[in-house]
């Protein structure tokens, strides 16, 4: 096992001993070979331990209590030794290409904080497409350079097709352990404000769907997503400028909006009230919040 890695590699897993092998030897099976892999495994209560015996001469492995996904990630990049940390989901695929590529570019621009690329779909396109961003897109990102209007408009950034810089990474604390969903936009917001962020046109991941993805809970994603974009106003008072503030009003409305219909529907009326009287708030020109803020307040 190297001292000395170039890239340390974190896996954060949680009861997810079926998916998390073949996880385990996309990271192994890399091109690139400089790197350490750490696997926390965070209190899982299937047999994680197990099926991770076949590696441990391969890898670097912490147990700890559950204590959700931002706070395992940052436990292994605790002991992380190298300059550049690579964070995978335990359900996801590397590309044999994944370090390589992003390694290349970071050899050569030593002070960027984060570089990111693409993702495609395990067993085939989803939602038209075949990449997670959509290639023109891509092109785009790459050719002219990423904005927080892309960061914002649209939550492109994976960190299974990123690396960071460790120096970044804790300087700015790591990931927030509140979060279990919406933690890498937060930390992408972060790092955007303080230090130079890229993107490379090339897909290094696969994301697989599979009845647990953690993205599947509705409720706390948008709430989550709320409290990011919140959090990003109060820390950088310059971004609601920048952004424009019809865009930043627009996005939180809507996702007040799509959180009141969820609690509309789980029966929960009063927490559905409030929501959609601060998408209303936020948007008063809107036709379609004004219909429900009325038709639910009746």
């Amino acid at each position: 096992m190297l001292l000395s890695p170039k890239v340390s590699m974190v896996i954060a897993t949680y009861n997810r001993a079926e998916l998390l092998p073949a996880t385990v030897d996309s990271a192994l099976q890399q091109e690139f070979q400089d790197f350490e892999l750490i696997v926390v495994n965070d209190g899982s209560t299937d047999h994680t331990e197990k099926c991770l015996e076949p590696y441990r001469d391969r890898i670097r492995y912490l147990y700890q209590d559950n204590s959700g996904p931002s706070a395992a990630r940052n436990a292994g990049v605790r002991l992380a030794r190298a300059r550049w940390i690579s964070i995978q989901d335990s359900d996801d695929l590397c590309a044999p290409n994944h370090l390589t590529t992003l390694y290349r570019y970071v050899e050569n621009h030593p002070d960027c904080g984060m570089v990111f690329a693409n993702g495609g779909y395990l067993g085939g396109p989803s939602h038209n497409r075949e990449t997670i961003i959509p290639s023109d897109k891509s092109r785009r990102l790459a050719k002219q350079g990423v904005n927080l209007s892309d960061l914002f408009d649209k939550s492109i950034v994976r960190l299974q097709a990123a690396l960071i810089s460790k120096t970044c990474y804790d300087e700015l604390g790591g990931h927030d352990e509140t979060l279990r969903i919406s933690m890498d936009l937060d930390l992408t917001f972060r790092i955007f404000h303080r230090y130079p962020v890229a993107y490379l046109d090339e897909v290094v991941f696969y994301y697989r769907r599979h009845s647990g993805n953690t993205s599947g809970n509705q409720e706390l994603r948008l709430s989550e997503n709320i409290s990011v974009i919140r959090k990003l106003l109060g820390d950088n008072p310059q971004a609601e400028t920048t952004l424009g503030q019809q865009r930043v009003a627009s996005r939180l409305a809507y996702r007040y909006y799509r959180l009141a219909k969820g609690l509309w529907k789980k029966g929960r009326q009063i927490e559905a009230q409030s929501a959609i009287d601060e998408a209303s708030r936020l948007c008063p020109w809107s036709l379609k919040y004004r219909f429900y803020r009325l038709r639910w307040g009746v």
